[in-house]
């Protein structure tokens, strides 16, 4: 069953993203050179891919964090702006700071599969996923949808990159630690949350320069996932350093150069590898929905849940 979902939803990618480009094209939106993106799981990685890709216009902030610390506050007394993310639009948390953005007059965008969503209801602008279904229950198409929605905003019109065809997945299962800097670590962090969902997986996610200040001495292997321009040179010189001390370097290198499109291919690149290891392993149900504390945690982030 999901591997049938996800082989349906990989099928329909370049499509999907070419609507979702068109859709956003056609509301003439246009965000503040400030911006806030707030989301959480899968959305959260997207928020990671918006700040690496929107050159210096959007950061990106855990939303209990932001909110419980005044920064929402803070930001909307500047005058920038709030991209709201939740594909389902009832995000706990990513309402309330949507709410909280709008009560003091900041412009606030909600990025939603549902207009009529508790969260869609507090924006002043709501920009439609053009696909927000689950396969069996893994969030995969509709994480593209998502980056495709933030990347049309920031004026992104070249589609879904072809060249994450065909890359090899040694990256995405075996490796204990994932990494990346810019878009890029938006896309290894989408892929460690795959990890857990669907194979209740222990691999760790870390900013690329986090990983190296400790984490990086409690693992013998680490997946760094390289981003479409790093002008620092630091993705590059932290590869060598990983190799020169011992451990083993798994990469999935950049597949576009512009960093919408890597993001994008990066993405799909994720859940080819996520296919066929579900395939190889035989895997029909994400882990997730065996977990004993699935019902009180999905009541914790989600509105209107019973």
């Amino acid at each position: 069953m999901l591997a049938g979902e996800l082989r349906r939803e990989l099928a329909g990618l370049g499509e999907l993203v070419g609507r979702q480009l068109e859709a956003v094209e056609g509301l003439g939106v246009e965000p503040p050179e400030c911006v806030a993106a707030v989301g959480a799981g899968d959305s959260y990685a997207a928020a990671l891919a918006a700040q690496g890709a929107a050159g210096g216009r959007v950061v990106a902030l855990d939303p209990l964090e932001a909110l419980s610390s005044g920064v929402v506050a803070a930001l909307a007394a500047r005058g920038c702006g709030l991209l709201a993310l939740s594909v389902g639009g009832r995000t706990r948390v990513v309402v309330e700071a949507a709410a909280e953005a709008a009560r003091r007059g900041a412009w606030v965008a909600a990025v939603t599969a549902e207009p009529g969503s508790p969260l869609a209801s507090r924006a002043g602008v709501v920009v439609p996923l053009v696909y927000g279904g689950l396969a069996a229950g893994v969030g995969a198409a509709r994480h593209v949808a998502m980056l495709a929605a933030l990347a049309g905003l920031y004026g992104y019109r070249g589609g879904l990159p072809s060249a994450w065809r065909g890359v090899g997945c040694g990256w995405l299962m075996g490796p204990e630690a994932h990494a990346g800097i810019l878009e890029a670590g938006g896309s290894s962090l989408y892929a460690v949350l795959k990890l857990y969902e669907v194979f209740g997986s222990s691999a760790r996610w870390w900013p690329l320069e986090q990983l190296v200040h400790a984490p990086v001495y409690s693992v013998h292997s680490v997946a760094v996932y390289e981003p479409a321009r790093d002008p620092l040179g630091r993705t590059r010189e932290t590869l060598e350093a990983l190799r020169e001390a011992g451990l083993r370097v798994e990469t999935l290198p950049r597949l576009d150069g512009d960093p919408w499109g890597n993001a994008l291919a990066q993405a799909a690149a994720v859940l080819a590898c996520l296919l066929e290891a579900v395939e190889r392993l035989g895997v029909r149900e994400p882990a997730y929905r065996r977990h004993r504390g699935l019902r009180p945690l999905t009541r914790l982030i989600y509105m209107g849940v019973g």
